[in-house]
């Protein structure tokens, strides 16, 4: 089947505008998608680490006991703990042990953790950065991301697709399409049966 004119325009055109907002997106998941496969690239690198120990008084004022805070309770330590180490702990749910409360941070490229003791107020904060390859592969993986990344990754397989069946399209009317459509399909399917078998 030939598509009309009016839609090889139409698909010529999104095509080239698609094409076009995905070159950078296109870049970026080629260039990680070789570093996520190839880890021994980076084993020379050391994980920065930063370790800070201080002392928040006014947690120990409020004579919180063991394994037994209110939510408002947890509210005022996370104010208060924001404040003194200047980062955010929104969304970051705490855990009650033995009178110590543990916040553990996960973010792209690097990880976090906060022990509170209620009973003096003192604080062990450490954080663990691995550098920046290491960020733009969870990037690629979408791990340890915010929901607006995890909207960008949705965008961009939308647009994949959209591109591929543009392409598609502006394909047919060619005079070999058929036998070139065989052989993709046929070269695509042993492909993905190999890495299935082979992984």
């Amino acid at each position: 089947m030939k598509p009309s004119k009016k839609i090889l325009t139409f698909a010529r055109l999104i095509h080239v505008y698609v094409s076009m907002a995905l070159l950078t997106l296109l870049l970026f998941f080629s260039v990680t998608g070789i570093t996520l496969n190839h880890p021994e690239w980076f084993s020379d690198h050391q994980a920065q680490v930063m370790e800070k120990e201080l002392t928040i008084e006014s947690i120990g004022a409020l004579a919180i006991t063991n394994d037994n805070i209110s939510n408002a309770q947890q509210k005022v330590i996370m104010k208060k703990i924001e404040k003194a180490l200047s980062i955010s702990l929104l969304n970051v749910k705490p855990e009650l042990m033995s009178g110590e409360l543990f916040y553990s941070i996960k973010q792209a490229g690097e990880n976090a953790s906060i022990a509170v003791d209620l009973t003096t107020g003192d604080v062990y904060y450490q954080q663990t950065h691995y550098g920046w390859w290491a960020m733009l592969n969870d990037l690629h993986k979408g791990r340890n991301t915010s929901n607006f990344w995890g909207w960008i990754i949705d965008l961009s397989s939308l647009l994949f697709i959209i591109f591929a069946i543009t392409g598609f399209i502006l394909a047919m009317p060619q005079k070999r399409f058929r036998r070139t459509l065989l052989l993709s399909l046929t070269s695509t399917m042993l492909a993905i049966i190999s890495i299935i078998y082979f992984a």
